[in-house]
């Protein structure tokens, strides 16, 4: 058995076998970086954070420096009163979990200037382990 190669294979050039190799390349190297610019975009429009003012930032340091020195108290009297409207053993948490979460609330209460309450404190439904949930979150993470 005879295999025949056709003529046209064989007058081919060394210059246009290397001007078309590189030229497939460089168009599947411009596409990938086109899709790539594209993608960054989507991602840079449809995650747009509202940037904050500078002028709000100078009036937060301010406030922030006022409340440190006025914190203390206010959150220790907070904390008292958030823990007596939630139950003891709320969903099978204990009493000391719910004053660390009435105080952190407090304090958040404190430095915002507003009131907050804490209403109720339940545990989590989810039925993934938590490394399990961290790695879907990582994993999953918009870019």
């Amino acid at each position: 058995m005879q295999i025949s190669i056709p003529t046209s294979f064989m007058k081919m050039e060394g210059s246009y076998v290397a001007s078309v190799v590189l030229t497939g390349l460089a168009v599947v190297f411009l596409a990938l970086l086109l899709l790539i610019i594209v993608f960054k975009l989507f991602g840079l429009v449809f995650s747009r954070k509202p940037k904050p003012k500078k002028v709000k930032k100078a009036k937060a340091v301010k406030q922030e420096q006022e409340v440190k020195q006025s914190a203390p108290p206010a959150a220790a009297a907070k904390v008292e009163d958030t823990t007596a409207a939630v139950p003891p053993e709320s969903d099978g948490i204990s009493e000391e979990i719910i004053a660390v979460i009435s105080a952190a609330i407090a304090a958040i209460s404190a430095s915002s200037g507003k009131k907050l309450k804490l209403m109720s404190v339940k545990a989590s439904g989810s039925s993934r382990k938590l490394w399990a949930q961290a790695g879907l979150n990582d994993n999953t993470r918009p870019f």
